[in-house]
């Protein structure tokens, strides 16, 4: 029989896991192309949506739109992406990378890939894919617990 798991301590493990990736990946980023994982997270998003809003960025990420507008000044700042206007809302502006962008993103993303086999792929092995299945399940059902209270 399989003994229950205190949930509590599962949350625990769910948050550590999730700061002990953040931080390694970080700290590579960092080191090695000079650059944050508050930056590389945003370039992700931008790349694939193509030209968006800030506010497309915040919604992906489930941060806050102050929070994307400041991580895209810090990337524009670095000449890796560039505003244009949006001629659907005059409001708002699209947000693309530059071909230096771009190069940044391609090496953040394997550094990413990297400390994701490492830490993650390598330790569950084939069960990496349900893990990754499992994860998807959780947050689609986490936003539809979220809409309506227990």
């Amino acid at each position: 029989m399989v003994e229950p798991v205190d949930l509590g301590d599962l949350f625990q493990e769910i948050v550590n896991l999730q700061m002990d990736l953040f931080a390694a990946v970080d700290q590579r980023l960092r080191s090695e192309l000079d650059m944050l994982l508050i930056s590389l997270l945003p370039m992700r998003v931008i790349a694939a949506q193509g030209p968006c809003r800030v506010q497309d960025i915040a919604a992906a990420l489930q941060i806050s739109v102050g929070g994307a507008s400041k991580s895209v000044d810090r990337i524009e700042r670095l000449g890796w992406c560039r505003r244009s206007e949006n001629p659907g809302d005059r409001r708002s502006s699209l947000i693309e990378l530059t071909p230096r962008g771009h190069a940044m993103l391609m090496d953040g993303n394997v550094i990413l890939e990297e400390e994701m086999q490492h830490r993650v792929a390598d330790v569950l092995g084939p069960d990496s894919t349900q893990f990754a299945r499992a994860l998807e399940r959780l947050r689609a059902t986490g936003a539809d617990v979220s809409a309506s209270p227990p």
